[in-house]
C-alpha cells in the first residue's frame, strides 16, 4: 500500500494552518470551517482514486460512464422538447421541477426568442456540459475493443453538449473532436495519399463545412455562438464579478478574505437589484486567490503542476493525451466557470480528475 511522505503532510498541514488563520478573521467563521471541511471531504477522494485507479476494472467503469452518458442525454433532449422538467420518478435521481418561466432558470435568448437549455440532473446546464466532456475523454481512456459502444457515448454526449449551449465545452469539444478523431485520420493516409490529393480532400472538406454553415445558418446553436456580444448578461456579470474578485486580492492578498467567503465580501451583497450577481467568480483561479490569498492559490497552481508532471511520466503515449486533455479541459473550463470548486458535483469531478492524473508516474 501507498503512503504519504512526511514532508507532504507537512507541507498539507501548513496550507490547513494557513486557511484556520484565514478562516478565523473572515466574516463568516462557520463558513469558513464548512469549506475547511469540504476540501478535507474532497482531498480524501481525490487521495483514494490516486492509490487505487490502477487497480479498478476499467471495463465496468466503461460501462458505468457509458450508461450515465445516455441516461443524461435521453433525459436532456426529453426535457428540452418539454420545455421544462419531465418529474416523476427522475426527481429520485436528481432532477430539479422547473419549466422556462421558473424565475433564474437558464434561458438562451437568441434573436428575441427564448430557448430553455437541459438540466438533466444537473444544477446548470453548463454542469451538465462539463461532465459529458469529462465522461467522454474518460470513455476514451478505459476503451478497449467496444468501438460501437464508444462511438453510442459519443455521438449522444456530443449532441446533447450542442444542445446545451454552453459555448466554451462546445468549443473546447470541436476541438477535441479534431484532435481524437482528425488528426489520427489525417495521419492514417497521408502516406497513400499523394499531396495534391490531400489538399483535394481538404478543400472538399472545407467546402461542405461552409456549406453546412449556411444552411444551418439560422439554427440556435450556430446563433448562440456567432452572435454572442460583450454586452450580453453573461459576459457582463462575469466582469462585475471579477472586479469584485481582484478587489478582495487587493484587500487580503496574503491569506484571502477566507475560503467560503466570497459570498460575504460582495460588495452589492445588500442590492436586491443585483440579486443574481450574488455567486462564486466564473474563474476558479481567481475565486482560490481571492479566498485564500497567495498561499492557496500558489497551492493551487502547484496541484496542475504536480498533475502534468505525473502526466507525462505515463508509459503509454494515448493514455498520456487522454489524461492531458482531462486536466486541460479543468483548466479551460475553470477560466470560464467556477462549478469545479462551488458545486458537489462539480467537486466529484474535480477530485477524480486529480486522482486520476496523480496516479500515473512514480510514486
Amino acid at each position: 500500500m501507498r503512503t504519504v511522505s512526511k514532508r507532504t503532510l507537512i507541507i498539507f498541514g501548513l496550507f490547513l494552518l494557513s486557511l484556520f488563520i484565514g478562516v478565523i478573521s473572515s466574516k463568516n467563521v462557520l463558513a469558513g470551517f464548512y469549506g475547511i471541511i469540504k476540501l478535507l471531504e474532497f482531498s480524501f477522494l481525490a487521495f483514494f482514486v490516486k492509490i487505487n485507479f490502477k487497480s479498478f476494472n476499467k471495463t465496468v467503469l466503461f460501462n458505468i460512464i457509458l450508461i450515465g452518458i445516455v441516461f443524461e442525454s435521453l433525459l436532456a433532449f426529453l426535457q428540452y422538447f418539454n420545455q421544462g422538467s419531465i418529474g416523476g420518478l427522475l426527481y429520485f435521481f436528481g432532477e430539479r421541477s422547473f419549466n422556462a418561466q421558473t424565475s433564474g432558470i437558464a434561458n438562451a435568448s437568441i434573436n428575441g426568442q427564448l430557448f430553455l437549455r437541459p438540466y438533466a440532473t444537473f444544477s446548470h446546464p453548463n454542469v451538465l456540459a462539463g461532465f459529458l466532456i469529462i465522461a467522454m475523454l474518460y470513455l476514451f481512456l478505459f476503451f478497449k475493443d467496444k468501438t460501437k459502444y464508444l462511438l453510442l457515448g459519443i455521438i449522444m454526449g456530443t449532441g446533447t453538449v450542442l444542445l446545451t449551449l454552453s459555448r466554451t465545452v462546445i468549443v473546447l469539444w470541436a476541438t477535441y473532436i479534431f484532435i481524437l478523431f482528425g488528426i489520427p485520420l489525417v495521419k492514417k493516409y497521408k502516406n497513400r495519399l499523394s499531396k495534391l490529393k490531400l489538399l483535394i480532400g481538404f478543400s472538399i472538406a472545407f467546402v461542405v463545412i461552409v456549406l453546412i454553415f449556411l444552411i444551418f445558418q439560422n439554427s440556435f446553436i450556430l446563433q448562440r455562438i456567432f452572435l454572442t456580444t460583450l454586452t450580453e448578461e453573461a459576459f457582463t456579470q462575469r466582469v462585475a464579478l471579477t472586479q469584485q474578485s481582484l478587489a478582495m486580492l487587493i484587500k487580503e492578498p496574503l491569506l484571502g478574505v477566507g475560503i467560503n467567503n466570497f459570498f460575504n465580501n460582495l460588495s452589492f451583497v445588500n442590492s436586491r437589484q443585483s440579486i443574481f450577481l450574488i455567486q462564486p467568480v466564473h474563474n476558479i483561479f481567481l475565486l482560490v486567490f481571492s479566498e485564500t490569498g497567495l498561499v492557496g492559490f500558489c497551492s493551487f497552481v502547484f496541484l496542475f503542476y504536480a498533475s502534468i508532471k505525473k502526466i507525462v511520466m505515463a508509459k503509454k503515449i494515448k493514455i498520456r493525451k487522454y489524461l492531458l486533455m482531462l486536466i486541460f479541459a479543468v483548466i479551460f473550463l475553470g477560466f470560464f466557470d467556477h462549478y469545479f470548486l462551488t458545486i458537489q458535483q462539480g467537486q466529484i469531478m474535480f477530485s477524480i480528475i486529480i486522482g486520476t492524473t496523480l496516479s500515473y508516474g512514480k510514486t
